[in-house]
């Protein structure tokens, strides 16, 4: 399944992407360092966008969560907790198998 990377860029998208995130994504989210989160979820960066309320496909540049970076996971590589691997891991084997 396709992994994204969520990056808050101000303080609205801070305080409110966390429950945007917990409503759309409610079992496959999970939290970073700094405010950022991955989740995991069907379609391209436009369209989780679109779902979390970030952009409107109709009016991409008006915004009600604030200001959000949405990247699609290529690959990875790095260090952080086993728990961030862990869970990487099984979402991006949940599809290919």
């Amino acid at each position: 399944m396709p992994i994204f990377v969520l990056l808050p860029q101000n303080e609205p998208a801070q305080r409110l992407l966390p429950a945007a995130v917990a409503r759309e994504f409610p079992d496959a989210h999970k939290p970073l360092a700094n405010n950022n989160w991955l989740v995991a979820g069907k379609g391209t960066a436009q369209d989780i966008s679109a779902k979390l309320g970030i952009t409107n496909p109709k009016e991409p540049t008006s915004s009600a969560i604030g200001t959000v970076m949405v990247l699609e996971v290529g690959s990875y590589y790095g260090r952080a907790a086993s728990d961030v691997w862990d869970w990487i891991k099984a979402k991006w084997e949940a599809t290919s198998g």
